[in-house]
């Protein structure tokens, strides 16, 4: 027989784990503060360790409180998941897909159509976060990610593998200097996505340095930086995938320079069953056909 905790204590305490308060979750659980306090205090007895330091108005993780919460936590994102797939079976006629946003706004959005959303015979429900996800939420069916995410219930497939290089709008390389010439790159305003990494990387290849640009602008998002440069406001580092479209219609040109490896690719996180549902498979294969079209595309340019 399987020897686990009480289940109700295990839900108290990954509610507080989540608010840092044992009140908080008494409130999203429907129960008084004492039982949740009640549960965790025997969850500590049981299994003889500080879960929590407890202040007036909040609780702090303990290191093994911290080990803890990752393991209920995943362990009921996995029971959500398989609950949700039964619940709604496989008759259901909506896909949840989980979107990075770069990926979402720069490739997905551009490639959808009245007709290839007709032709799916689902309906699509996408939903974006700013960041790689380390769990998936359980009503969510696919997920696309830059990182191979490692999510209970899914296994990641490669997506998009993709390169990156410089660009701008077309009106700086009209106000000089040459585009080959190092000293363009020290005139104009560098656009950067978090960091220095990229521009960094790319001028010590051309034996520039980053210290000896005109301006810097810094954003948290590709897509953000990507746009900057379309409205000619600086040089940004690009991709073959964010910056598809805005190349293809001329409002952003891919400067003369060093073409870099990518540190990471898009993944496809894919419920980890043997059989997908018609829907899921579906809007997979659909995705999986688009991520060939971007690559013959490459490829061919």
């Amino acid at each position: 027989m399987r020897k686990l905790p009480n289940l109700n204590a295990l839900r108290a305490f990954e509610a507080a784990a989540r608010h840092g308060s044992f009140a908080r979750a008494a409130e999203e659980l429907g129960v008084a503060h004492t039982a949740v306090s009640r549960h965790v205090r025997n969850l500590e007895a049981e299994l003889g360790v500080a879960l929590f330091e407890r202040h007036p108005r909040h609780v702090v993780l303990t290191g093994e409180g911290s080990l803890l919460a990752r393991t209920v936590a995943d362990a009921l994102s996995g029971l959500e998941l398989g609950s949700s797939r039964l619940r709604y079976g496989g008759g259901r006629s909506t896909v949840v897909i989980d979107v990075e946003s770069d990926l979402a706004t720069r490739w997905l959005m551009p490639r959808l159509s009245d007709g290839g959303l007709d032709a799916l015979g689902v309906d699509v429900d996408i939903r974006c976060r700013p960041d790689p996800p380390r769990t998936v939420l359980g009503d969510v069916d696919l997920a696309l990610t830059w990182g191979a995410a490692a999510c209970v219930g899914f296994r990641a497939e490669p997506f998009l593998d993709f390169e990156v290089f410089a660009v701008c709008a077309p009106s700086l390389l009209a106000a000089g200097p040459a585009a080959d010439d190092p000293a363009f790159y020290r005139s104009h305003r560098l656009i950067h996505e978090r960091g220095l990494f990229w521009w960094r990387a790319f001028l010590e290849r051309l034996g520039g340095h980053i210290e000896d640009a005109r301006a810097h602008l810094f954003v948290n998002r590709a897509h953000l930086s990507i746009d900057a440069a379309a409205r000619g406001l600086g040089l940004a580092i690009g991709d073959n995938v964010v910056c598809a479209e805005y190349l293809a219609v001329g409002s952003l040109v891919r400067l003369p320079g060093p073409v870099l490896p990518s540190r990471e690719r898009y993944y496809l996180l894919v419920p980890d069953t043997a059989v997908l549902s018609r829907p899921v498979r579906s809007v997979r294969d659909w995705l999986v056909d688009r991520a060939v079209e971007t690559e013959r595309r490459r490829a061919a340019v």
